[in-house]
């Protein structure tokens, strides 16, 4: 059985990129365009009913998923006709130093200097929001510059504040750090009651999709394993 090591690091990207988000409301969907870790081009399509049922997907990776319930994320894998539902939690802990810290587009933010709106407008999936100027250090230590377009939307705090946590509890069972600027980054943005629809160009919102999915896209189709199946 081969694992699709995508599916955790890619969640994590995504994530990282929208934390800036805070709850909302409204059930809804919306697809990015992000980057996987070998810098492939990746489309992931994020479902919310509520704060409590979020579903993560890609196009290009058909034969898993992964679903957040409560305070439980799941990978579901298909292995042709046998799905089989993995604790993503538990998955992550029992690979230990065997998976690598998955990069997020938020890694190098290491201080955030600034956060300073630009007055200019720009349209993304057909939503205008607002440019505004990122100042930060990078991981070495060098100053940067970066464009965001952020928006006060409630279907995208409502689907990022899922991805947030999502992302949070991966982090900590995989061990990873998420550095000071990239934290301040994501209360700064939540604080001013913004959501991003672009930053630079490594993540960006392609399509909105205002109208609640159906409840079963969240049901598991078996019951969790919490032991990692063996790998060919």
């Amino acid at each position: 059985m081969k694992s699709p090591r995508w599916i955790l690091p890619f969640a994590t990207l995504a994530v990282a990129a929208l934390a800036a988000f805070s709850a909302a409301a409204a059930g809804g969907s919306a697809t990015l365009q992000t980057f996987d870790p070998d810098g492939d081009g990746v489309d992931v399509s994020i479902e919310s009913l509520d704060a409590q049922h979020l579903r993560l997907s890609s196009p290009q990776h058909p034969e898993a998923y992964l679903v957040m319930l409560g305070a439980k994320t799941y990978n579901v894998l298909q292995f042709g006709s046998m799905p089989i539902v993995l604790d993503a939690a538990d998955m992550l802990s029992q690979m230990g130093g065997q998976m690598p810290a998955p990069p997020s587009p938020t890694d190098d933010i290491r201080k955030l200097v600034a956060l300073e709106p630009t007055g200019q407008k720009e349209t993304v999936a057909g939503i205008v929001g607002e440019r505004q100027r990122l100042r930060y250090l990078d991981s070495n230590n060098q100053p940067r510059e970066e464009e965001l377009v952020t928006v006060r939307d409630p279907l995208l705090h409502d689907l990022s504040f899922g991805l947030y946590r999502l992302g949070s509890a991966m982090g900590a069972a995989a061990g990873v750090v998420t550095p000071e600027g990239s934290d301040r980054l994501a209360r700064e943005l939540d604080a001013k009651g913004l959501g991003l629809l672009r930053m630079g160009t490594r993540l960006r919102v392609m399509t909105v999709d205002r109208t609640p999915p159906s409840p079963a896209r969240f049901d598991l189709p078996a019951e969790p394993m919490r032991a990692f199946p063996p790998l060919e």
